[in-house]
């Protein structure tokens, strides 16, 4: 290749990074990762983690890593890329648990977590409750014309939150609106984001703060996670009263948000072809499959940052200490070496196991079952309750505030009820 064509292409990848942040690549970024997967790591990109300010933090130029064999040693090698940010570190938000942790810490914190977040805890303890009021919520919605987003998706995870750590069920509007603030994925202004950490850690620090006082003076506390949390020992450890009120805002912004969008790409799924609904509605036991297929195709998680601890490759880029690296779930959901046909939605793929839209190793994502559970859930009970699902997907709107998720910002829809019902 002659010098000039080369400075062409390197010029047409550099511009294809520039814009991974535009509305359009946001809305729709699959099309950007199949160019990028035809090239090793490039450097360049400037986006932000969890809970940093657009217009007040600086980005640091990021290594974007799209294959799945890259992404996957990634995930595979804490050792040489750490979770631990910097960018986060130094700015207003508060620090994620586990998300930001590595070894030996890490380990430590999560055998702490998993003392509470126990099968019992978020999942018997909840279920039945969490029917009850997703089929109160689809009542006051069917036959109406609604936003999915607002109306139903929006509604869930925060619910479930409250649940989960013994909040104010009417607190949940409170939970959405901090969680898409921190998650940068929606249309806040600099200084909304910063009110919204502060407000986010304000509330937990007095929450967890009455928790403590309530076990001190020896009154009666709900046995919640927020209460497991404070009481959780392995081999000797616990966590601070600090650990406590950071692991509580872990749960709200790593589960409210990105579990809505997962509900809302169920749902864009059966608008995009109607035939599934009624697949799903005469064979419940497609509904897993389904669900994970969403995960692959269309799952929110996009891309996480790590910090590369020593010299390293990554098809044949040499990668230096130091260096930042965003790497893209998403993308490698979407690899042709791996999943044939990436953009069809096909259940019953006999590699769907291989997805990582949540993670890999130490870093798998804890709450994955809880919002499996919930995605089952909501969809029995629509389906319990409907005879089909009115919408076109041309009326909807894929949120642009972020490249962290990818999901609907409304998805108007009609939930036709059932004849009789």
């Amino acid at each position: 290749m002659n010098n000039s064509a080369m400075s062409s292409t390197e010029t047409d990848i550099e511009l294809l990074i520039k814009n991974m942040l535009s509305p359009e690549c946001i809305s729709n970024p699959y099309p950007v990762y199949k160019q990028l997967r035809s090239h090793a790591p490039v450097n360049g990109l400037l986006d932000y983690p969890p809970g940093t300010v657009p217009g007040v933090d600086t980005p640091y130029p990021a290594w974007v890593v799209t294959r799945y064999e890259d992404v996957d040693y990634v995930l595979r090698n804490p050792e040489i890329f750490s979770s631990e940010d910097p960018m986060q570190a130094n700015s207003s938000a508060p620090s994620l648990m586990l998300v930001n942790h590595d070894r030996p810490r890490h380990t430590a914190l999560r055998n702490l977590a998993k003392m509470a977040f126990t099968p019992k805890r978020i999942h018997d303890d909840i279920v039945d409750r969490l029917r009850t009021d997703i089929n109160k919520i689809v009542d006051r919605k069917l036959d109406t014309e609604m936003d999915f987003m607002v109306d139903v998706a929006g509604v869930i995870p925060a619910l479930v939150m409250t649940y989960l750590m013994g909040l104010p069920p009417e607190d949940y509007k409170l939970l959405v609106r901090w969680a898409n603030a921190f998650m940068v994925s929606s249309d806040f202004t600099p200084e909304e984001r910063q009110a919204c950490n502060v407000e986010l850690f304000n509330y937990f620090v007095a929450a967890v703060g009455k928790r403590y006082a309530d076990i001190a003076a020896g009154n009666k506390v709900s046995d919640d996670l927020m209460t497991a949390f404070i009481n959780a020992e392995y081999e000797g450890d616990t966590l601070s009263k600090e650990e406590v009120v950071l692991f509580c805002i872990t749960l709200v912004v790593a589960g409210a948000e990105t579990t809505t969008y997962f509900l809302g790409n169920l749902m864009g799924v059966m608008l995009e072809d109607a035939e599934w609904f009624s697949k799903l509605k005469s064979d419940r036991s497609l509904i897993r499959p389904f669900m994970e297929e969403c995960l692959r195709r269309d799952g929110p998680p996009q891309r996480l940052f790590r910090l590369v601890l020593q010299d390293c490759e990554i098809s044949g880029q040499a990668i230096k200490a130091g260096d930042w690296i965003a790497f893209f779930m998403a993308a490698a959901n979407h690899d042709e070496n791996v999943f044939p046909e990436p953009e069809k939605f096909i259940i019953g793929r006999k590699n769907i196991a291989k997805h990582i839209t949540f993670g890999r190793g130490i870093h798998h994502c804890l709450g994955a079952p809880l919002a499996r559970v919930e995605a089952e859930i909501m969809l029995n009970v629509i389906l319990d309750k409907c005879e089909g699902v009115n919408g076109e997907l041309a009326n909807s709107k894929r949120q642009t505030g972020g490249l962290l998720a990818y999901g609907f910002a409304t998805l108007p829809l009609q939930l036709m009820a059932k004849r009789g019902s």
